[in-house]
């Protein structure tokens, strides 16, 4: 009896944790690991965690077109694997890892020469500065490889193979932790390197990743069944709808958080240190809610490639539920030990003072976070990439820097006003995710014989 079968009763409760769970705990353990990261460059005071932390959203705008490039070819391929076509999933990643290794090589190559420029748009201070392009100029190679990684795993996400991927990931950033260890603090034998030391490890340990992937993909002959590798007319057909809606959606996401992080970065050394250990807890239940809206997307694809309306209903009230037990998990636990978690980024008594209010709002945004992540996911395996794109645009890169602006500017509150403008807009996101999606409940069966003629 497996670990499923003890945790629970059903059939359809344990096949949808046996993906979101391995996806869940992946995208936990690797935040985890990041903030240990964060926690040894913060030993090395406030400027070294804002030099490598106002990378970050140069980081995200380059990921947001390798994950768009990744979450169409994984919707493809759940669409596929619903209907057993083999060989196709195998001309999708050839053609895919074309396109992205020339894409993504292009645009990492102008985001070197431009860096300088790129951070002090992100609102980088002159104290900060040098040690920010240290950092970063080592660090955006790593961003190239997790690029190829992430259309790589993308088909095994599509069958649902989160476990091997949870176990090249966590693999590979226990090998970043480790290098970043030796070389921002000098043990042993190594140089003690700091921020540069912290690149170095992020360069290692996603070089790690990528091979391990290639390595188990290649075990389970991913690449057997042949096929060119050159995009033609029928791939862009079929992979630009999807991708055009989700880079919008990305897109949408990343101007929004410049915005955000540059009004944030405004406010001050110590407010944006404090600003981006709040961001590192928030990511902690984000990112296991990502796991169930991981789940609910490949689910919600593979049951429209084989036509099942019966699993589509199930699994989008297991995954609602299951959200909504989650978040009340989260909210009691960072609510009550909120100054002990931020401690352990940073004692700094200034800090310290001014992250209560913004702790509860990292509790309390669970909520909004996980019902909006796996309605997103649904709509999105349904093949309704537009709209959550469009409701994307208006929330993140309209509502959110307007609102954050409102408080900052107007309303003058501080760091506490850019958090409750990020609590309106993930809340504002929820609420059109579920109503698209229950729109959506009485139609399924019609849309997806639809979606079986286009293919």
């Amino acid at each position: 009896m497996s670990v499923y079968d003890k945790l629970f009763k059903t059939e359809d409760e344990q096949k949808y944790f046996r993906i979101a769970l391995p996806a869940a705990v992946e995208c936990v353990f690797m935040s985890f690991l990041a903030s240990a990261d964060l926690i040894m460059v913060g030993s090395l005071g406030a400027v070294s965690i804002a030099a490598v932390s106002i990378f970050a959203q140069p980081r995200m705008v380059l990921l947001c077109f390798a994950r768009s490039i990744a979450s169409a070819v994984t919707l493809l391929t759940a669409r596929k694997a619903g209907a057993k076509d083999v060989v196709g999933v195998s001309e999708l990643l050839r053609k895919s890892l074309f396109l992205a290794g020339i894409f993504m090589g292009l645009l990492h190559i102008l985001f070197y020469f431009l860096l300088e420029k790129i951070l002090l748009l992100m609102g980088a201070g002159s104290d900060y500065l040098p040690q920010a392009l240290m950092y970063s100029r080592i660090a955006i190679f790593s961003v190239y490889v997790t690029s190829m990684t992430s259309v790589l795993q993308a088909v095994q996400l599509g069958f649902g193979e989160t476990a091997a991927i949870m176990r090249t990931n966590v693999t590979g950033n226990i090998v970043n932790v480790i290098v970043n260890a030796l070389l921002i603090f000098g043990v042993g034998p190594f140089p003690k390197l700091g921020v540069v030391g912290a690149a170095i490890g992020t360069v290692t340990g996603t070089l790690f990743t990528l091979c391990a992937t290639v390595y188990v993909m290649n075990y389970n002959k991913y690449f057997s069944q042949g096929g060119s590798f050159i995009p033609d007319r029928k791939y862009f057909k079929e992979f630009l709808p999807f991708f055009g809606s989700i880079i919008s959606e990305q897109g949408f996401e990343r101007l929004g958080m410049v915005l955000f992080t540059r009004m944030a970065a405004g406010l001050g050394t110590v407010p944006f240190a404090v600003h981006s250990i709040c961001m590192s807890v928030v990511d902690y239940y984000w990112d296991f809610a990502m796991g169930l809206g991981k789940a609910n997307m490949v689910l919600a694809g593979q049951s429209c490639g084989a036509k099942n309306e019966r699993d589509w209903h199930v699994f989008r009230k297991i995954g609602v539920r299951w959200g909504l037990i989650f978040s009340t998990v989260s909210f009691v636990f960072i609510f009550l030990l909120r100054k002990p978690i931020f401690m352990v980024y940073s004692d700094d008594p200034a800090a310290l003072a001014m992250s209560g209010i913004i702790m509860f709002v990292v509790a309390i945004v669970g909520y909004p976070e996980a019902q909006g992540l796996v309605s997103a996911g649904i709509l999105r395996g349904s093949g309704k990439t537009a709209v959550v794109a469009l409701y994307s645009f208006v929330s993140i890169a309209v509502l959110r820097p307007l609102l954050t602006a409102l408080f900052l500017y107007v309303a003058g509150l501080g760091l506490p006003g850019a958090w409750i403008a990020l609590f309106l807009d993930q809340s504002i996101r929820a609420g059109c995710a579920t109503f698209l999606v229950r729109r959506l409940q009485p139609h399924i069966g019609r849309h997806m014989e639809e979606l079986g003629k286009a293919a």
